[in-house]
């Protein structure tokens, strides 16, 4: 009977553990947004390009963007021109936060385009995360 008891107190604490653990998660489930994005119009012939964005972070936790996607470009890679233009392998979205990604600093490298690109176009790319997450972006090319 002893033991029974023990095991129904161990049950109440361990579903309460999982209650709370939700509950912090649940603080994270603000969803990492872009804003702001734009692609710069390529020069004619070029096969590569930039873009722009703030990527907004409303959770408690920093994230790190380590990859991303396009259907315009073969090739997408961070990098920093405050480092000579060096490949970078990630960057950091701080909690609460935004990541400038922006011409004078760390910004999106886009090569090996697959199309030619004119102001106005629409073009998105998905970051994902450390954990896989994607964030979506939605930008405009302009000069």
């Amino acid at each position: 009977m002893r033991n029974v008891a023990k095991l129904m107190r161990m049950g109440v604490l361990a579903a309460m553990c999982v209650l709370l653990g939700h509950g912090m998660a649940a603080a994270q489930d603000k969803p990492v947004t872009a804003s702001d994005a734009w692609v710069k119009v390529p020069e004619a012939g070029a096969k590569s390009t930039v873009a722009f964005v703030t990527v907004n972070n409303p959770g408690m936790y920093a994230i790190y963007l380590v990859s991303g996607t396009t259907d315009v470009a073969g090739k997408i890679e961070f990098r920093d021109t405050s480092k000579a233009d060096a490949v970078q392998e990630d960057v950091t979205v701080p909690a609460y936060g935004d990541a400038y990604l922006v011409a004078n600093g760390v910004h999106i490298y886009l090569s090996d385009l697959k199309k030619e690109l004119k102001e106005g176009d629409k073009v998105y790319l998905t970051l994902k995360t450390e954990l896989g997450l994607p964030v979506e972006v939605e930008a405009t090319v302009k000069k």
